[in-house]
């Protein structure tokens, strides 16, 4: 009984050595943001130079990428952040922008519906 414990610990030790957890994303995922990324930065230096990005948030399906990005303007603006949605299309050159846009800060007010009442 005393050598009991001794190969239960032996055991586990094999064991612990043994197994190995491993996270594999798809292929391509990182190379792909980066890309993804690039390819907004690029976009934007030309288009707002002055925007300094604070945040994105990138969302890819195959050869389709959604990137919320949330830049800063100059302090001489006086805005608060600014939020902008850019929708990508993986082509042979690589990524490019299909859409641009920012949501409207005089949209609908809430519980407005969708008939245009506001």
């Amino acid at each position: 009984m005393r050598s009991s414990p001794r190969w239960a610990l032996v055991l586990a030790l094999l064991l612990a050595t043994a197994c190995r957890l491993e996270s594999h994303p798809p292929p391509g995922v990182p190379a792909d943001e980066a890309a993804i990324r690039s390819a907004v930065a690029a976009w934007l230096a030309k288009a707002e130079p002055w925007a300094r990005v604070l945040r994105t948030d990138v969302r890819q399906d195959h050869d389709l990428a959604s990137v919320w990005v949330v830049t800063s303007p100059p302090s001489s603006e006086g805005e608060g952040e600014r939020a902008a949605l850019f929708v990508l299309r993986r082509e042979p050159a690589g990524w490019t922008v299909e859409y641009h846009g920012s949501p409207s800060r005089t949209g609908l007010t809430r519980g407005a519906r969708l008939t245009g009442d506001k």
